[in-house]
């Protein structure tokens, strides 16, 4: 694939994972009256994850191409970072219902992780779009 192929599929990524995960934590906040919100939460945001791993890959064969020249700047680590918190989250959304009486405590620390990994990936979607010359 051309470079230039990679950068909008990894726009393209980027893009599809903040829809997913603002919508998927939509979904946890106005939904709760639905009786499948939890579903709808749980399938948005494990899709977000993946979305994201894929365009870390997208975006690992770019860095690849150019011998690692694009990590300059604050972009990629925001990115990585969203990506990382993005993971910590979801496992902690899975541990929460086998974590007995500790379950308050991770369902608390799943909730900060979110709100965390929301901020992040906004933060690393604007970035991009500053760093591409877009915003």
């Amino acid at each position: 694939m051309t470079t230039i192929m990679l950068f909008f599929l990894h726009k393209l990524l980027a893009s599809l994972a903040v829809l997913s995960m603002i919508t998927g934590v939509s979904a946890a906040v106005f939904f709760r009256r639905n009786n499948r919100w939890l579903k709808i939460h749980k399938s948005l945001n494990i899709s977000a994850v993946l979305v994201l791993f894929l365009g870390l890959l997208t975006v690992g064969t770019m860095v690849f191409q150019y011998e690692g020249q694009h990590l300059n700047g604050l972009h990629p680590w925001i990115g990585i970072s969203a990506f990382g918190f993005a993971l910590i989250t979801l496992l902690l959304g899975f541990y929460q219902f086998q974590a007995g009486a500790k379950a308050k405590i991770v369902r608390t620390l799943h909730r900060v992780f979110g709100r965390l990994t929301l901020i992040l990936i906004i933060g690393a979607l604007i970035l991009g779009l500053m760093h591409a010359g877009i915003i």
